[in-house]
C-alpha cells in the first residue's frame, strides 16, 4: 500500500498544473524578459491572484506578459509580445503607437522611421505611412468604427518576406476580441509551443482576425 500511495502521489504530482512562479521562469528563460521597472506584483494582476494562472496554464501569462504595467509610465512588460486590443482606433495617433509596438516586438528587424497617420471616424478615413529600409509607405485603412483595420498586420508580415528578416510575427488567439502578437524564428516558435503547449501558429491576419 506505501508503494501504491506513493506512486499515486507522484503521478498526481505530475499532473499539477505549474505555479505562476514556474510558468514566470519558464518564459523568461525562452527570451521573455521584464523590462525595467516591471516586476512579478506587475504580471500577478488578476482578481484571484495566482489561482488564475495555474488554471490557464501558460494562456493568461503569455497573454498578461503582452499588457503594460498598470501605472504611468505604462511601460511594456516585455519586449517579446504584443497583447492587440482590436478595439483601439479612438483619434490621430493610435495607428502610430500600433505601429511603434510592432517595431518593438520585433527587436527593430523592421524599424519604422517618419511614421505618421490620419484618423476619421466620422468621415471614414485612415491611413498610416512610415519609412522602413529606406522605402516609403502609406497604407489606406478600413475604418469601422473604432476596430483596427486587420489588414495592417497581413501588410506588416509581407514586409518580413520582402526584406527577409530572421523572424515572422505569429498569432496566438486569446478567444476575446484581443490576440498576441509575437515575433519569432521557426526554431523559436518550436520551442515555445513544445515547452508550453500554447497553439501559436504563424501570423496570416485574413481568417485569423477579420
Amino acid at each position: 500500500m506505501g508503494f501504491l500511495s506513493s506512486l499515486f502521489s507522484f503521478l498526481g504530482c505530475k499532473n499539477t498544473p505549474p505555479t505562476f512562479d514556474e510558468q514566470l521562469k519558464i518564459f523568461v528563460d525562452l527570451g521573455y524578459t521584464l523590462n525595467e521597472g516591471c516586476d512579478t506584483s506587475d504580471i500577478n494582476r488578476w482578481q484571484d491572484g495566482h489561482k488564475e494562472f495555474e488554471e490557464q496554464p501558460y494562456r493568461l501569462m503569455y497573454k498578461t506578459l503582452g499588457q503594460t504595467i498598470e501605472r504611468e509610465p505604462w511601460t511594456p512588460l516585455t519586449d517579446k509580445c504584443l497583447d492587440f486590443d482590436l478595439e483601439a482606433i479612438e483619434d490621430h495617433g493610435a495607428y502610430i503607437d500600433i505601429m511603434k509596438s510592432i517595431s518593438r516586438i520585433s527587436n527593430n528587424e523592421l524599424k519604422f522611421n517618419n511614421i505618421k497617420d490620419y484618423v476619421d471616424i466620422e468621415k471614414g478615413i485612415a491611413w498610416v505611412s512610415f519609412n522602413c529600409n529606406g522605402d516609403k509607405y502609406k497604407w489606406d485603412l478600413i475604418v469601422n468604427d473604432d476596430w483596427a483595420d486587420g489588414n495592417l498586420f497581413d501588410l506588416v508580415q509581407e514586409l518580413t518576406d520582402k526584406y527577409n528578416t530572421k523572424g515572422k510575427f505569429t498569432f496566438f488567439n486569446t478567444g476575446g476580441q484581443d490576440f498576441v502578437l509575437g515575433y519569432h524564428t521557426p526554431t523559436e516558435l518550436e520551442k515555445i509551443k513544445q515547452i508550453t503547449g500554447l497553439d501559436i501558429v504563424w501570423l496570416k491576419a485574413k481568417g485569423q482576425i477579420y
